[in-house]
């Protein structure tokens, strides 16, 4: 069993005497002997790297692998393992173009933390064809973080320390990165275990023992979920509001093209990507814990030795990957843990091995909304988790019975699982072609409206296209859409009438759009901590 995950209460210590000097002195070096080194500095200036990250040339077999790293949670670089991917001697932008121009995957802004969602061909919101990226990734404020697209998998080798075991069997997705380097990322905790390796360019990696999470400023949020960023700006650290990150030790890593690191799921990183072209791959695959245990029955068929030889890296085509991407449509990217849905019911079950379903699903399926408290009544929620509810009852206790036996959990299959898992737990907003519907809020529309009202009592399409698109950050298709609902074009004048009469036709889609909800993740990950399974 690995170490618990150490929980943090966030302190933002305010040092009065030391806030009212930095407004009034203004020397940066006078500024770093009050405070200490590195103020306003990236992160990792504060202090000397003083810990040591263990490397291999060589990746082991998953039997050693689990026993020597996954199971003490403890990080190691393979030094040349990305080179059995064809990405590591075929990918160039000409040959990404050629062979992969026409997929499409998922943007982000190049600095975590940003706000803008990056536009991409055709001006769709967070998502960007690959020609148009490569043709342009080299301006553009964005980078790919996105599941590999399905044709592009056979460029993607699967490393042996994963391909027995309760490893193979739990390969969660498999993230592909790309960007024209200087992209970063905050501090933070991954909710997976993952394998990460290098193609093109480089990557510098800062590594922070979790045991070391009261030092780092995490959000929040990060208090109640399996992931979680820190709140510091690691690109100017201010030792005044975050004055413990000066004490935080970490190794730091420099990884070249062609490598590859295991990161424990929760161990704390912050990592910089350099080159004139970055490209690389996060394995993401489940964490174990007391009830999830890793089993290694398939791992050593035969004669020991033999068997050490016989596993060897694999295409990604030709692995089961849970979640995996065609290239088109929406992606599967984000999905919670199936073998923590099982984990959690199971330590739900009662002396008698049983797992009551109608209390289960009224306490751990539930939506985050002030007027949907539930009290165990079914008329206090909305239809669509009243649903919700009902499907999953029934996909586990067809016959009605009202219960599921521990015995009825561990049988499930995969498929089951991950069915089940669907039922509450749907594409990630963000991960879909419509994502600028719940990521822009109707309010925000309503209110630019108002403003464009208040020189007058009209305002020109033209003008709200813009608008929309440099101040909301939206798209000019959307946009334009918007604009036809209140019954105007670009080149006509929206009237105060048209507004009041349509606007809420206008903003429909918007109003109704689905947001994402991490309640039932924060039930999830409370839950075990209580059973101790974190």
């Amino acid at each position: 069993m690995r170490p618990p995950r150490l929980l943090l209460t966030v302190f933002v210590i305010a040092i009065c005497s030391a806030r009212l000097w930095h407004t009034t002195v203004g020397d940066e070096s006078s500024s770093e002997l009050d405070v200490g080194r590195g103020h306003l500095k990236p992160f990792g200036f504060q202090r000397d790297p003083t810990e040591t990250t263990e490397e291999l040339d060589y990746v082991p077999h998953p039997v050693v692998f689990y026993e020597k790293y996954v199971k003490p949670h403890k990080p190691v670089v393979f030094r040349g393992a990305a080179k059995m991917s064809q990405a590591y001697h075929l990918w160039t932008e000409d040959y990404i173009r050629k062979e992969y121009g026409n997929l499409t995957v998922r943007l982000e802004g190049k600095s975590e933390g940003d706000s803008r969602v990056p536009r991409g061909e055709g001006g769709i919101l967070g998502r960007d064809t690959l020609d148009h990226f490569m043709r342009n990734y080299q301006s553009m404020n964005a980078y790919v973080i996105s599941q590999v697209p399905g044709p592009m998998e056979k460029d993607v080798a699967i490393p042996r320390c994963l391909l027995c075991g309760s490893f193979a069997r739990g390969i969660q997705e498999v993230h592909l990165f790309m960007s024209a380097g200087g992209g970063r990322t905050l501090i933070h905790q991954d909710p997976y275990e993952n394998v990460h390796c290098v193609f093109n360019g480089t990557k510098e990696w800062l590594l922070i023992d979790p045991k070391q999470s009261d030092l780092v400023y995490l959000s929040r949020d990060s208090l109640q979920e399996f992931g979680g960023y820190s709140e510091v700006n690691i690109d100017a650290v201010d030792l005044i509001k975050f004055p413990k990150i000066k004490d935080v030790k970490f190794s730091h890593v420099t990884m070249n093209k062609g490598d590859c690191i295991y990161m424990p799921s929760g161990y704390l990183h912050q990592v910089r990507s350099n080159g004139y072209m970055n490209s690389a791959v996060a394995i993401w695959f489940s964490f174990f814990t007391k009830t999830h245990q890793f089993d290694s029955s398939d791992c050593m068929v035969g004669d020991s030795t033999e068997s050490l030889r016989s596993i060897d890296f694999k295409p990604m085509s030709q692995v089961d990957v849970l979640w995996k991407y065609d290239g088109y449509s929406d992606l599967n990217q984000g999905h919670m843990d199936i073998y923590v849905l099982r984990t959690v019911l199971l330590t739900s079950a009662d002396e008698d091995g049983k797992i009551w379903l109608e209390p289960f699903t009224v306490h751990f399926l539930q939506v985050h909304d002030d007027e949907e408290v539930d009290d165990g009544d079914n008329d206090d929620v909305s239809d669509e988790v009243q649903f919700m509810r009902e499907q999953f009852i029934h996909l586990l206790d067809p016959d009605g019975r009202g219960y599921v036996t521990v015995e009825e959990i561990n049988s499930l299959t995969i498929d089951q699982l991950k069915t089940l898992l669907l039922t509450f737990d749907p594409t990630d907003v963000s991960n879909t072609v419509e994502f600028e519907y719940s990521h822009i809020s109707f309010e925000e529309i309503i209110n630019l409206t108002e403003k464009l009202l208040e020189s007058g009592d009209k305002f020109l399409g033209e003008d709200f296209v813009k608008r929309y698109v440099n101040d909301i950050g939206g798209t000019a298709q959307k946009a334009d859409e918007i604009l036809s609902a209140l019954g105007a074009s670009r080149d006509e004048f929206v009237t105060k009438n048209m507004v009041q009469m349509n606007i809420e036709q206008a903003v429909e889609k918007f109003r109704l759009a689905r947001v994402h909800d991490p309640t039932v993740e924060h039930m999830w990950f409370e839950h075990l901590l209580r059973h101790d399974e974190l």
